[in-house]
């Protein structure tokens, strides 16, 4: 037995061996495939119990905070997180800030803005209900929303009652009657739940709910009246539920069953379900007469009904008003206002939803003329009501009618608020409008309270968009380091200063940014290194885009566009431009066609065009390859005629017209003119004014004046003349004073002074004003040839009358040196320029030039330096010394 045992006890031991032997097996070919399981198993679990980024961290909040916030606003924030725009509108409603969310929510593209409000609405909702001014806050909603769905209001209203907040489902009730918006049967049951102990709220519910009431909503209503001991309330339920479920519902009530004294208690509210259902025919029937501009027929069926001092009445009254407003009437609506004040029902909030009815129909006219007549009466309205006309007088962009309507609020009693200064920065679109600023601002600094982040948000846009830069400078300098400025507004004010040659409030944006840690951008980057090369700081912006790129998390930021801003500051510098160039190469920047452009123009204003044919070589090979556009034939044509290589530029407008993929401009075309003439190359520059003609690109006045230069260089001027004459005629060109003296050069250049004259006394004849090169041309004319008198006369004719001409004062010198400067005569023509001097500084520094006046500021010099001047003129002895007389 011993054996045996030990011989069982070997076998078991054997199978065993077997079938580890056999589980070592199966696990060394699994072994790789479970471990790779079990650590995806925990990082699934590690990363699952982690918060996401892009939710926003929210501690426990009152009902109103928390409201609607569903898994489907989880996802949508989620999805939508990295946008700056929607994360604050999140953050704003997470802390309760009402009016930031509705202005950040206005600013949100419409289509990104629809897939948010089914998610935003409800939380809305609720921050809106606990302001102070519930009125102002619903017409905000409605302005940023639109129409809000009842299924919003519902969600609000069940959050709140989750949460047992009987005064926040009170206060959604309130605003949800304010913006008619319809509930739901589940929202009529929430609130039922919680006006146990609110008797005039359940009232209202039980009046407002449709009949017949469903079966749950009737069993809330009638367990609330139980509660609250209200029989009258109880039987009128009862009479408006289904006729079959009577006895149920009032057993799962607790009530007893109708008897003879409920049923006495049921007449007299059928006859108010009768009173009831007549004035709702009433007011459809009232508005079918307004909406058909039938306003006495709309009268009559008023005057058939019995208007009481309730609720029916109060809205009897406000649809014949609102009818008799908005068909013109306002007579009769007067009349019917008198009647709602002496009845006690021209309540704030009525008056409040007729003016708001009648803007939403857009009677706004009808809407600000029922608003007047309600403030001669005596009646107030909710400042909301001020606000939205005044919405639409800024839309409108009527500032006479906006600032008026302003003055009449005030007078009323209503301060301004941070929502009108807010409307009112809306008018500041231009730097036109920059006058209104000063008022707007005044208006912040007499407000009660401090302004918020996004009035001032409003002010320093408004700033910007007005080119006040003093303004911005002084709200930056009072609240900077006190307001977080977001990414977007640090980019609009970097660029305002920048233009304005402010570089130093340019480098306190970026080194507030860089304080504070605001999240740089691409388009603020581009800003700043605009901001320093556009005010000759080239290097510190060079410096500054090595700095973000050594930077790994702010690499991405250096792009295209920052590098082609950087290029333009080396515009003259084409071996740095050439560095930049391979820079960016090895950064593996893609350049664009902006970017080949600015290094072709830096080339062409260099006159390094040798240089140009790598660069068009590059543009072939890219990957892309890089298309030329109009710009870049326009740099290349202007390069080579700078450079005196004319045929290079004339081939490349023949391999423009082969192509046929850009058509030439009246730019082009005139750069070709500019270097014809520069080269005296008549006959291809006829060829391009034909070319012109023929393909219907208008010439110019610079046009005429390149041609009249050349023309008359090559002694073609009876062809000046007639050329003039077609182009002028053939495209209706206004020939100005730049071309006249062209023309007149030319006259001189071909020793025809008559010409020349019978030119000045046309272009005198046309409206034109001689400008100082016109008379410079016409004195040098004739001095030259030897016509002394002529010169004088010139200048004599330039003087007269109360309005002169300009006169250059190199012209004077000229006629004193040929008459001698202690001549009679050149005292003489002394005095008269002195005096015509003296008419244009004291009689008539009033008037503007006219057209053809380029610059009169050789004429317009300083009293004391002329005198000066003339003073020692009187003390030079006759030897022939020259005299200048520029001040």
């Amino acid at each position: 037995q011993t054996l045996a045992g030990i011989r069982s006890f070997l076998c078991s031991q054997e199978i065993a061996i077997m079938i580890l032997s056999f589980a070592m097996t199966v696990f060394s070919c699994l072994w790789i495939e479970i471990s790779m399981f079990m650590c995806a198993a925990v990082v699934y679990l590690v990363f699952s119990t982690r918060r996401l980024p892009g939710k926003v961290q929210t501690q426990r909040r009152p009902a109103a905070a928390q409201c609607s916030s569903s898994g489907a606003a989880e996802k949508e924030l989620t999805s939508l997180g990295k946008s700056p725009v929607v994360s604050s509108i999140w953050e704003a409603m997470d802390h309760g800030r009402f009016g930031q969310a509705v202005v950040l929510l206005e600013r949100l593209p419409a289509d990104r803005r629809g897939g948010l409000l089914t998610d935003m609405v409800p939380r809305l909702l609720a921050l809106a209900a606990v302001e102070e001014n519930m009125l102002e806050a619903a017409t905000l909603v409605r302005d940023v929303v639109g129409f809000v769905r009842p299924r919003s209001l519902e969600a609000a209203i069940l959050d709140a009652s989750k949460h047992d907040d009987a005064k926040l489902c009170i206060q959604l009730d309130a605003i949800g009657s304010i913006l008619l918006v319809g509930k739901t049967q589940a929202a009529q049951k929430a609130l039922a739940a919680t006006y146990l102990f609110a008797k005039d709220s359940l009232q209202k519910l039980v009046r407002d709910s449709s009949d017949p009431l469903p079966e749950p909503l009737a069993k809330a209503m009638l367990h609330a009246c139980n509660v609250i001991k209200d029989r009258e309330l109880e039987a009128a339920v009862f009479e408006r539920s289904r006729l079959a479920a009577r006895t149920t519902l009032l057993c799962s009530a607790g009530s007893e069953s109708p008897s003879d004294g409920s049923s006495a208690l049921l007449r007299p509210v059928a006859n108010d379900a009768r009173r009831r259902e007549a004035v709702s025919a009433a007011i459809i029937a009232i508005r079918d007469k307004s909406s058909s501009k039938n306003v006495h027929g709309a009268i009559s069926v008023f005057e058939t009904q019995q208007v009481a001092a309730d609720r029916d009445g109060a809205q009897l009254l406000m649809c014949i008003i609102h009818a008799c407003a908005e068909n013109g009437d306002l007579i009769m609506a007067k009349k019917y206002l008198s009647k709602a004040d002496i009845l006690g029902v021209a309540d704030m909030a009525s008056l409040s939803l007729l003016v708001k009815g009648l803007m939403t129909a857009g009677k706004e006219t009808a809407a600000e003329s029922v608003l007047t007549e309600i403030g001669k009466m005596g009646l107030r309205v909710s400042q909301s009501s001020y606000h939205g006309l005044l919405h639409f007088h800024v839309t409108a962009q009527d500032r006479r009618a906006a600032w008026r309507l302003v003055e009449e609020m005030q007078e009323v009693g209503f301060r301004p608020t941070a929502v009108t200064c807010s409307i009112l920065l809306k008018m500041t679109v231009a730097p036109a409008h920059a006058h209104q600023l000063p008022q707007v601002f005044a208006m912040v600094e007499a407000m009660d309270t401090p302004p918020d982040d996004v009035l001032l948000y409003s002010m320093m846009q408004a700033c910007l968009r007005a080119e006040r830069l003093d303004l911005l400078a002084e709200l930056t300098r009072r609240h900077l380091g006190k307001l977080p400025f977001t990414t977007p507004l640090y980019g609009s004010m970097i660029k305002a200063f920048g233009e304005a040659g402010n570089i130093e409030h340019v480098r306190l944006m970026w080194k507030d940014m860089n304080t504070r840690g605001v999240e740089h951008s691409a388009v603020t980057l581009g800003c700043m290194v605009e901001a320093l090369v556009m005010n000759g700081e080239t290097d510190e912006a060079w410096l500054l885009i090595q700095e973000m790129w050594q930077s790994d998390c702010q690499r991405e930021l250096v792009n295209t566009v920052t590098y082609s801003s950087l290029l333009k500051g080396f515009a003259n510098q084409p071996d740095k431009v050439m560095e930049l160039y391979k820079e960016m190469k090895v950064r593996q920047i893609e350049c664009n066609t902006i970017t080949y452009n600015t290094i072709l123009n830096c080339f062409a204003q260099c006159k390094t065009m040798h240089r140009v044919p790598r660069i068009l070589e590059d543009m072939r090979t890219a990957k892309p390859p890089v298309e030329a556009d109009m710009v870049t034939y326009s740099t290349l044509v202007k390069g080579f005629c700078s450079s005196g290589d004319l045929d290079t530029a004339l081939g490349l407008l023949e391999e423009m017209r082969k192509q046929g993929t850009f058509r030439p401009d009246e730019m082009l075309y005139n750069t070709l003119l500019s270097g014809c003439a520069r080269e005296q190359r008549l006959k291809d520059a006829l060829e391009i004014v034909n070319e012109m003609r023929s393909t219907g690109v208008a010439p110019s006045n610079y046009t005429l004046s390149m041609l009249v230069k050349l023309l008359g260089r090559c002694k073609r001027l009876g062809q000046v003349f007639s050329i003039v004459d077609e182009l002028r005629t053939e495209f209706g060109i206004r020939v100005n004073i730049q071309v006249y003296t062209c023309m007149i050069q030319a006259c001189f250049h071909n020793r025809q002074p008559a010409k020349a004259l019978a030119l000045f006394d046309r272009l005198v004849a046309e409206g034109l004003r001689p400008d100082d090169k016109t008379n410079m041309s016409l004195v040098r004319g004739f001095l030259q040839m030897g016509q002394v008198d002529m010169a004088v006369d010139m200048i004599r004719r330039s003087c007269k009358g109360n309005d002169p001409t300009c006169i250059d004062a190199n012209c004077v010198d000229l006629v004193i040196a040929k008459l001698g400067v202690q001549s009679e005569a050149s005292k003489s023509l002394m005095n008269e320029v002195e005096a015509a001097r003296y008419r244009i500084r004291h009689g008539n520094s009033h008037k503007s030039p006219s057209r053809g006046s380029a610059n009169c500021s050789s004429i317009r010099q300083g009293p004391r330096a002329n005198a000066k001047n003339w003073q020692k003129a009187k003390a030079v002895s006759s030897l022939g010394q020259q005299i200048s007389w520029q001040a």
